[in-house]
């Protein structure tokens, strides 16, 4: 007998049997992503289009750093970014100063806006994962000097960090809340710092933990919560115990595999697809083989099939329809 969404999803993330195994995707459109309805009508349009068992909306990345003051010039064209217009901190001084503030308001407060319509049109079955940037992930985008400087100032003025870090973190916890009461089922909770060419693993447990555990904290009680490390040789380890039902990660590059993370936590993994940029350069025979591997290692349990990271904002659709194929028979 077929699953509804819901009950297919939260069968997959507890390792039950399923009917078959979830599928979704997400990406990008940088044109329709700087509005509450226009992030809500490209949503809608990928959920009719795909029928995906879940959803993670994409938000559009600078939306954290705005509420600190970055601003941006929208991009006109689907697969082409935003550009940066003001960039608001210069150094670790101003870093240490910040303040929370209200994420009912400004562009977490469009978020929720676009989020409470998602819920409305979509109806209670189809599971969704808001995104949440690690506050040491947001960092680099209020930072004049980017990630480096980022980098830089935990390693000289890490007091400064510290400050910096609590100050965000305290808001996106109340905005994961928020999340929460207007329909999420839990976070696309991500961080793309944590890996061999960024913080150290001792640098993860002092600037990404504390701060990470209180915004995952704060909907500990939601029934979907994933954590996304992004990137090549992730320092996985020190992840593994965090209060999720899921991981996301993208395989090779020194990066453990599906089966490996599901054996070592004991939680559901979602991925097996690729990313962008490899995923534009497929056929669709080789994205169906591969959405099989990744059936086949897991045997169709614990498993949500999902893209390592986000694809590129203009794969062809035929490519998702294969990979759906897979699963959907």
């Amino acid at each position: 007998m077929a699953m509804t969404k819901r009950a297919r999803v939260l069968a997959a993330l507890r390792g039950d049997h399923v009917d078959r195994v979830p599928l979704s995707f997400w990406l990008h459109n940088f044109v329709t992503e700087n509005s509450a309805a226009g992030l809500t009508a490209e949503t809608l349009r990928l959920a009719r289009t795909f029928d995906w068992d879940f959803l993670k909306p994409q938000s559009r990345a600078q939306c954290f750093a705005e509420m600190w003051g970055l601003s941006y010039r929208p991009s006109t064209e689907r697969a082409t970014p935003f550009t940066v217009t003001h960039t608001p901190l210069a150094g670790a001084a101003e870093v240490a100063r910040l303040q929370p503030l209200d994420p009912r308001r400004g562009a977490l407060g469009e978020q929720l806006a676009a989020l409470a319509a998602i819920r409305a049109a979509l109806g209670p079955d189809t599971p969704i994962i808001w995104t949440i940037f690690a506050p040491m992930m947001v960092m680099p985008y209020v930072l004049a000097g980017g990630r480096e400087q980022a980098l830089a100032i935990a390693r000289a003025e890490p007091k400064a960090m510290d400050a910096g870090l609590a100050a965000i973190a305290e808001t996106l916890a109340a905005y994961a809340r928020a999340c929460v009461e207007a329909g999420a089922d839990g976070l696309f909770y991500a961080t793309n710092l944590a890996r061999g060419d960024g913080l150290t693993p001792g640098e993860c447990r002092r600037f990404q933990r504390p701060h990470d555990l209180r915004v995952l904290g704060a909907v500990a009680q939601a029934p979907f919560n994933l954590l996304h490390v992004c990137g090549p040789a992730v320092h996985f380890d020190e992840f593994a115990d965090y209060p999720v039902t899921a991981f996301s990660w993208a395989l090779g590059a020194g990066n453990p595999s599906l089966a490996e993370v599901h054996r070592r936590t004991g939680r559901a993994v979602v991925g097996g697809l690729p990313a962008k940029p490899e995923i534009a350069s497929m056929s669709e025979t080789d994205i169906a083989a591969r959405a099989k591997r990744a059936v086949d290692e897991m045997r169709g349990r614990a498993l949500l099939l999902g893209p390592d990271c986000s694809i590129n904002p203009d794969t062809p659709e035929a490519l998702l329809h294969a990979a759906a194929a897979v699963v959907r028979g």
